[in-house]
């Protein structure tokens, strides 16, 4: 797995620096743009037929409180990677409440189903390998729209894979492993995409949403890089396009 991280990242590094470090109208750099909108595209599409109609299909037939069960319970899955990247990124404070937290939320919260742990002033943490990187001063590359996964960029694709072999779950061999870790990307895809309905209609009523995702996706890990939290609304503070010359854009 390690091997194979590695070489995605040296991979992906060769790509960024194969061509000119010149940045978009909106200041993102994204020389792979043309790759990069078919692949938003293929992206769409596949949410079109399969996530979109899941995530309104799970809110149609579940109340808040149960799907608010599921995203903690998603939540406190994550906190042994969040972590191993609050103590990388040299923040102790954070990654003794990150051990406080899931040990409450795991024990007192059945599992993690009820975050008693925000509440008892041990607030959620969200760290990842790619913050980890900028933290550490790694320039975030080449902008990359990846299968599935959806925005992201050469450092935080690496990080991906990093975080990934950090989790306890990739490595933990049981009856059904398989099927659970399987099962815990399907519902955790449908959860996030639930809980981004109304952002994503806003995004898609963009002018030029390929760019406003573009920008705001790079704004907001600028933003989680200088204060180690994600923004609640991944979509706000979405870019002007009264500035913006789209003929000067790449279209498909």
């Amino acid at each position: 797995m390690q091997r194979w991280i590695a070489a995605i990242g040296a991979a992906l590094s060769l790509m960024a620096c194969a061509s000119t470090n010149t940045p978009g109208t909106d200041g993102v750099y994204d020389p792979l743009e043309g790759w990069n909108r078919g692949v938003y595209g293929f992206n769409n599409v596949v949410d079109g037929a399969v996530l979109a109609p899941a995530a309104h299909g799970y809110r149609a037939v579940t109340n808040e409180p149960i799907r608010d069960g599921v995203s903690n319970v998603l939540s406190n899955l994550r906190q042994p990677v969040v972590f191993a990247n609050t103590v990388l990124q040299g923040k102790p404070g954070a990654a003794l409440g990150t051990v406080g937290r899931f040990l409450i939320n795991t024990t007192f919260g059945i599992g993690g189903v009820f975050d008693i742990a925000t509440p008892s002033g041990l607030p959620e943490h969200k760290e990842d390998f790619g913050q980890t990187l900028g933290v550490w001063g790694v320039d975030e590359g080449a902008y990359l729209m990846l299968p599935l996964f959806g925005p992201s960029n050469v450092r935080d694709a690496f990080g991906l894979g990093v975080d990934t072999a950090l989790d306890p779950l990739t490595w933990a061999k049981f009856d059904g492993d398989t099927e659970v870790r399987i099962g815990r990307q399907v519902v955790g895809a449908v959860t996030v995409r639930e809980e981004l309905i109304e952002q994503i209609e806003t995004l898609r009523d963009q002018p030029e949403p390929y760019i406003a995702l573009r920008r705001n996706y790079t704004q907001q890990r600028q933003a989680a890089i200088r204060d180690g939290e994600l923004d609640d609304d991944p979509f706000a503070n979405l870019p002007e396009f009264d500035d913006y010359d789209f003929d000067d854009e790449n279209e498909e």
